[in-house]
């Protein structure tokens, strides 16, 4: 019986993580999502003096450094995101931007900082 329980509560357990995950304040896919559901990307952060801005509106791609603070702007609106990058691939600001921000395609290049070497 104990067994029958536990498989249970498992089972249960990993539907709930799945949902939790696929469930994010964003609408990512699955696999820019790690299993605690943060982002491969990075996170949303406060907004810095320092930050970066940039206007998704005025174009159509932009080159960012793993660890770079970047403010985006649209239709006034903003949000401030910190790439902390687990892959440092291209990603599309809309996969990382709250739900509503924008439906206009900007593409992030991300490269590794001088700390990660090459």
């Amino acid at each position: 019986m104990n067994r029958a329980f536990s498989a249970s509560a498992l089972i249960a357990s990993l539907v709930f993580a799945v949902s939790a995950v696929q469930a994010g304040p964003q609408s990512a896919p699955a696999n820019d999502r790690m299993l605690n559901g943060k982002s491969v990307h990075g996170e949303v952060v406060a907004a810095t003096p320092d930050a970066r801005i940039v206007n998704v509106d005025a174009g159509k791609a932009i080159n960012v450094n793993c660890g770079d603070v970047v403010t985006f702007q649209s239709a006034g609106k903003n949000f401030t995101w910190k790439f902390n990058s687990a892959g440092h691939r291209p990603l599309d600001v809309r996969t990382i931007a709250p739900q509503g921000f924008t439906d206009k395609k900007l593409m992030v290049y991300v490269s590794r900082n001088e700390s990660e070497g090459a």
